[in-house]
């Protein structure tokens, strides 16, 4: 099946690798092909060293993998990977020669905010267009949600659905499309909260950071929010949640984050390697118990 990739940043490089390493003809699309290239490389050295694909895999997928220029002919796609910046104007102006070229083929989109519906009307092909939304970084996050538009054809879901258990991953359906879909509203939310417990000197951003890597990740490893209140009981969770959501940010705007940052090579180097590490554990971890990526 060959694949095509548009966006060669950190996320559309590991994308376009997974692929390849899933026995995928793949095709990147790049305005400058070295840098393409050496993301790509560095995509496959996350899967080495990492223990997720042998040397021999690799040099399999390296060979089905070729990085071409934004005007080349791609004709022949069963899918066209959007990874493009998160604009409308940006992501319609790459789709749009691609998508004339592949009448037939699904169109993944893995945009975080930007409704479905939306990119499927801005390009004329709403039936055929999908969100598969990947979570950084995505070699070593099995999850990626699946968005469906208002026009997106349910075969279209099925099979979307169904390429990416075959590549070891862990659709999970958003039902609705709405705005950032579940994780990010889901995480923004969060940040928001963040922010607002900082700016009010309330707690460091060190603070909050520890309470939710080592505190609430800590236990929603194991249990969702769901499951978490019908643990606590939903009386206890209703009366806290009547007296504290009015007390919540009620922010609708983000400027100023940078302030509590440390985004330094010295700092975010180790921070991504160890990060790095504790999700490809979980993944061999996962495999080992036979759960893979698919269920």
């Amino acid at each position: 099946m060959k694949i095509v990739v548009l966006g060669p940043g950190l996320m559309g490089s590991q994308i376009a690798c997974e692929y390849a390493l899933g026995g995928h003809e793949v095709v990147v699309l790049a305005r400058r092909a070295v840098v393409a290239r050496e993301r790509i490389e560095s995509g496959f050295a996350t899967a080495a060293e990492h223990g997720l694909a042998a040397a021999e895999a690799v040099a399999a997928a390296r060979a089905l993998l070729t990085v071409g220029s934004d005007g080349d002919s791609t004709g022949g796609a069963h899918i066209i990977v959007e990874s493009v910046v998160e604009d409308l104007v940006e992501k319609t102006a790459a789709l749009g020669p691609v998508v004339a070229q592949n009448p037939e083929a699904i169109v993944a989109s893995n945009t975080s905010s930007i409704p479905i519906t939306a990119i499927g009307a801005a390009i004329g092909a709403g039936e055929r267009t999908i969100g598969a939304h990947y979570w950084n970084p995505p070699l070593l996050m099995p999850m990626v949600e699946i968005i469906r538009g208002d026009e997106t054809a349910g075969a279209v879901v099925a099979e979307m659905t169904a390429i990416l258990r075959a590549l070891g991953k862990r659709p999970v359906l958003v039902d609705r499309d709405v705005q950032g879909f579940a994780w990010n509203r889901l995480q923004l939310a969060l940040l928001r909260e963040a922010v607002w417990l900082v700016e009010n000197g309330v707690a460091s951003a060190e603070t909050v950071d520890e309470i939710v890597r080592d505190g609430l990740a800590r236990r929603w490893r194991y249990t969702g929010p769901f499951q978490t209140a019908a643990l606590g009981g939903a009386d206890t969770f209703e009366r806290v949640a009547n007296l504290l959501w009015p007390a919540l940010s009620g922010a609708t705007s983000l400027s100023g984050l940078r302030q509590w940052l440390d985004e330094s090579v010295e700092t975010t180097g180790p921070v991504r390697e160890r990060r790095d590490r504790g999700l490809a554990a979980d993944m061999r971890s996962d495999r080992d118990r036979g759960s893979g990526g698919g269920s």
